[in-house]
């Protein structure tokens, strides 16, 4: 592997924080296509939400979580359920959309120009630009309003062929 490899260096970067908060409970926020698939290939100790949570969920709720176009209530929702069903440990990072229980957040910030090029790339998800956006502000109010310390991590462009 080498650091042109999509989200290497990201992963690479977040691991130099993940290694200072080792011994704490992490969970690595962002919207949709910001990457975070892309960044956890590259660190085997983390976890992604999508591979937890939504499996354990119902037909109605996933028809609640993902239904078009978004609204607030479905964030809501999807925050309450994984809080049910997910427990962050530490030195197992946990990349999700939604506030989790955690001692330290880490937010993937990203800008528009780039959040809208994945989101076209993706169009296989159905992802609209006002549907990510939407979700991004419910996400970073949410963090605001935790009281859970947060530091914010820069998104990198890369070829994004293979954004996740």
């Amino acid at each position: 592997m080498n650091c042109d490899e999509p989200g290497k260096a990201d992963a690479l970067a977040l691991q130099v924080i993940l290694a200072k908060l080792r011994q704490k409970r992490v969970t690595v926020l962002g919207p949709p296509c910001v990457g975070k698939s892309t960044i956890l290939r590259h660190l085997p100790r983390a976890i992604d939400m999508d591979d937890v949570l939504f499996p354990r969920l119902s037909e109605e709720e996933k028809r609640i979580v993902f239904q078009k176009p978004w609204i607030p209530a479905a964030g809501d929702l999807m925050r309450a359920l994984a809080n049910e069903i997910i427990t962050v440990e530490p030195g197992r990072p946990f990349f999700a959309t939604v506030v989790i229980a955690a001692d330290w957040i880490i937010y993937l910030d990203i800008d528009d120009e780039l959040l809208r090029k994945r989101i076209e790339l993706r169009h296989e998800r159905r992802q609209s630009f006002d549907d990510v956006k939407g979700i991004q502000a419910h996400l970073l109010r949410d963090i605001g309003s935790s009281g859970i310390p947060s530091h914010t991590y820069r998104i990198r462009a890369y070829s994004a062929s293979s954004a996740g």
